[in-house]
């Protein structure tokens, strides 16, 4: 009976089924800050770590120009098109103002670049500090605005691997309004 099953067993082991190369790592960017570049149609949220040599960067399609501005939580559909998730890795430093260009430079050189298949993005804006300039009138009043972003279910693809993560805190912004 052994011998029967041996080469059943054997049989199992080599056929069994392969579901590619998935990975489940941890994106760190604790230590880096949020920086932002708005045009009329989107806004892209980006981290840049030059010491690992790698982005994270977060693309938004909005034409709300008080997105950043006003109290309220939004959530949004993740996807390789118009809401897109990119973590890249680089031969060098990225320079100042390379998100923000409309033509992309063409160095540092992208080594690997995972884009977003899925997940959800949740920006939760609210009020943080307020300080009054004036006489007290409303026109005269600085508010400071905290966007908090939070991926959930993010899925990262590129050609060979998957990335995949529950929950990412992103991070925070501020921005001042009158």
């Amino acid at each position: 009976m052994k011998y029967f099953l041996l080469p059943i067993l054997i049989i199992f082991t080599f056929t069994s089924c392969d579901d590619g190369e998935i990975i489940v790592t941890t994106l760190d960017f604790d230590n880096q800050n949020i920086e932002l570049c708005q045009t009329t149609s989107s806004y892209v949220f980006y981290k840049v770590n030059n010491i690992n040599l790698e982005t994270l960067s977060f693309k938004l399609q909005s034409q709300n120009d008080s997105l950043l501005t006003t109290e309220n939580t939004i959530t949004a559909q993740i996807d390789p098109v118009s809401n897109v998730v990119n973590y890249r890795s680089y031969d060098a430093s990225v320079p100042q103002g390379y998100f923000c260009s409309s033509i992309p430079p063409s160095s540092p050189r992208i080594l690997k670049d995972f884009v977003s298949s899925q997940g959800v993005a949740t920006l939760f804006t609210r009020v943080v500090d307020t300080t009054y300039t004036g006489v007290g009138i409303e026109e005269d009043t600085l508010f400071v605005y905290r966007t908090t972003i939070t991926f959930n279910n993010l899925r990262l693809e590129n050609q060979d691997e998957t990335v995949t993560q529950e929950i990412l805190e992103f991070g925070s912004i501020e921005v001042t309004s009158e």
